[in-house]
């Protein structure tokens, strides 16, 4: 690739777009200096004379899993998250894909409902306490009861979030516990 292509002072002026400007060795040189600011501020390549050298691998995304036998509910719920979240998403429709899917390592941070078919998100909770497994388990439900939330927190749940789920509800509690920036 031509060094050029990369330069935006192209766009300036008049001077700066003529043909006799852009062959000679000043054009060179500005595009040279401005592709060499932008790749030094740039956090994962280095300059070097030949090549870029990346600096470090590209961040993981963040494995989690949306439990909730509703469809309906794991598809609102998915679309609540930020849309910049580099995530890595499981759905289960029970608590024991769940269970599963954490043992597997999928989920550092699970969206929980308590109410599922075979077992719920309640049992959910009594397991990962009991078996002493670590995870960030926000619990989505529409049991909006002052004894489910003081429940749910005493199983160890980090956060209660009343259906339907928005962005609004959700962002709030990402950032205070540092999965989102």
């Amino acid at each position: 690739m031509r060094a050029h292509r990369f330069c935006p002072s192209r766009l300036a002026g008049r001077a700066i777009r003529s043909p006799a400007f852009r062959t000679s060795a000043s054009f060179s040189a500005l595009c040279r200096w401005q592709t060499a600011i932008t790749l030094k501020n740039s956090p994962r390549f280095a300059v070097n004379a030949k090549e870029l050298i990346p600096l470090s691998d590209p961040p993981m995304p963040l494995p989690i899993v949306i439990a909730d036998d509703s469809l309906l509910a794991r598809k609102v719920l998915t679309k609540a998250l930020p849309p910049d979240w580099e995530v890595d998403v499981s759905y289960a429709s029970n608590g024991r894909e769940a269970l599963d899917l954490y043992r597997k390592g999928k989920a550092s941070v699970m969206f929980l409902d308590l109410t599922m078919p075979d077992m719920t998100g309640y049992q959910v909770l009594e397991a990962l306490q009991h078996e002493d497994l670590n995870t960030f388990v926000i619990v989505v439900s529409a049991d909006i009861q002052p004894m489910a939330q003081s429940r749910v927190r005493a199983l160890g749940a980090v956060a209660f979030i009343a259906k339907p789920v928005t962005p609004e509800a959700v962002l709030p509690i990402l950032k205070e516990y540092g999965l989102y920036v």
